[in-house]
């Protein structure tokens, strides 16, 4: 790798880094629901894009186990942000909807959210220029992690896919891990690099 290649690398490490920090800025600030890419607040953004889903279909898009989000969709509903109803053609599927308090809250999470502040040194031709770039990288990323479409866990990492599953930009749900820590926390693997 050239310098110029691994001047790059050690840019995304810092940015993932920062990124990290804005958002653990913003959970501090505002609670585990003033994150939009996380948890309830995760939920919430997802609702307000599709304010009628079934449980199951939720769990899905969410790539979560239902045992979590049931956990997640509990807290909501006891706070008032949302219900869960039988689906009137079967009974067993659990509709989740938004109440108003939920809609409000969701609307204020987003405003709260404040991502656009990270892109305004960047004119909309260069978000739009970024965009491409990052996508182009990610795709080469996963093809190279993919075998057959199957994320490969071979080497003990899975990435994030979000054409397959719904994902806020940032976010990642634990799940898809499957023990990666992170750059810098598996000394032996990162030797290699």
């Amino acid at each position: 790798m050239g310098n110029d290649h691994l001047d790059l690398l050690n840019k995304f490490y810092r940015l993932q880094r920062l990124l990290g920090r804005f958002h653990y800025s913003k959970f501090k600030k505002h609670g585990p629901m003033g994150n939009i890419h996380r948890g309830q607040g995760r939920i919430l953004a997802l609702l307000k894009l599709k304010p009628e889903i079934s449980q199951k279909e939720l769990s899905d898009l969410l790539d979560m186990r239902p045992q979590s989000l049931g956990e997640l969709l509990g807290k909501l509903e006891r706070n008032g942000y949302i219900t869960r109803t039988p689906s009137e053609r079967d009974q067993r599927v659990l509709i989740i909807r938004l109440t108003d308090a939920g809609k409000e809250l969701s609307a204020l999470n987003e405003q709260k959210s404040d991502t656009g502040s990270l892109f305004k040194s960047l004119s909309t031709e260069e978000q739009t220029a970024l965009n491409d770039y990052l996508d182009r990288i990610i795709a080469t990323l996963e093809q190279m992690f993919t075998d057959g479409g199957q994320t490969s866990e071979a080497d003990g990492t899975s990435f994030c896919r979000g054409s397959k599953h719904f994902h806020l930009p940032g976010n990642c749900h634990h799940r898809h891990h499957k023990g990666f820590k992170g750059v810098g926390h598996n000394k032996k693997r990162d030797d290699h690099w």
